[in-house]
């Protein structure tokens, strides 16, 4: 189930030095005041179109080596992305721990899945266990937020020229094969099936902190096929052994045109609902 937004509340990123007056700038990132128990947060954030001031500010919530990865982007829009996507990230979990943005302290597993450090909250303080997931495309993320289970969401677009046929036939399970492969289905049709299904799959591995290697031969389909409601898969691979629930999400509005699609994944089997939030472009103002 996914429901509208909650009231909006703005955010203002903490300024790193006393002497940066050039600038404040205001983000509406829409958090809740927290994330309830079977509760999943699902915000699009767009990338492009924001003033350099704003980039400037959430460049200064990244850590050390968010800096050292932005830097390897051979493109400036590719570096704004970054900036965007991980900055913005790093506002919502700083909300919801209570602490700065910046001192948010975030780790890699062994195959690149991040992660809220043990160190993240002071010990004083009560640690919410907040997991999160990040997929980007076109200009576009989006960024899913829960307590107490793995998550993985991911979003991607169609890719002009991509041998869809023959990678399907290689790689993905009968039932998944024949729903791609349907002859009766316009070719966009089949394009978007296929979408579905691959990005179910990416967010799974995602999920489990694991390559894709291992999940396009994963099933990610119920008994009744592609459907809307969350499809509950058990997964035999090492892995990714365990039950896991996997649901098809509405892209971004400005991606719905064209070919495009989302998708979240969940360990365990536990009911839960969606709410999704937008993340409005910054103003910057002198202060």
């Amino acid at each position: 189930m996914t429901t509208t937004p909650r009231a909006a509340v703005t955010h203002h990123p903490e300024r790193t030095d006393h002497t940066d007056r050039a600038a404040r700038t205001t983000i509406d990132v829409d958090p809740a005041p927290a994330i309830d128990p079977g509760e999943v947060h699902v915000w699009h954030i767009p990338l492009d179109g924001l003033p350099r001031a704003a980039q400037d500010h959430l460049a200064t919530a990244l850590g050390p080596e968010e800096l050292r990865r932005r830097a390897t982007y051979p493109s400036s829009t590719a570096r704004a992305r970054y900036t965007v996507a991980h900055g913005t990230v790093r506002l919502l979990l700083g909300h919801f721990l209570g602490i700065p943005a910046r001192a948010v302290r975030i780790r890699c597993g062994p195959l690149g899945k991040p992660e809220l450090a043990p160190a993240a909250v002071p010990p004083a303080l009560p640690a919410p266990d907040i997991r999160y997931s990040l997929s980007h495309t076109q200009g576009h993320a989006m960024v899913a937020m829960t307590t107490g289970r793995a998550i993985g969401v991911d979003l991607e677009h169609a890719r002009p020229g991509f041998p869809l046929e023959a990678f399907t036939r290689r790689y993905f399970p009968g039932p998944e094969h024949d729903l791609v492969l349907d002859e009766g289905s316009a070719a966009a049709d089949r394009e978007q099936t296929f979408l579905r299904l691959w990005t179910r799959k990416e967010a799974l591995v995602k999920a489990a902190g694991a390559r894709m290697a291992v999940g396009v031969r994963q099933p990610v389909c119920s008994p009744a096929g592609l459907t809307t409601a969350p499809a509950r898969i058990h997964a035999r691979h090492p892995r990714l052994h365990g039950t896991w629930t996997v649901q098809n999400l509405p892209p971004p509005h400005p991606l719905a045109t064209g070919s495009a699609a989302a998708a979240l994944a969940l360990s365990g089997s536990h009911p839960y609902r969606v709410v999704t939030h937008t993340v409005s472009h910054p103003t910057t103002h002198e202060g």
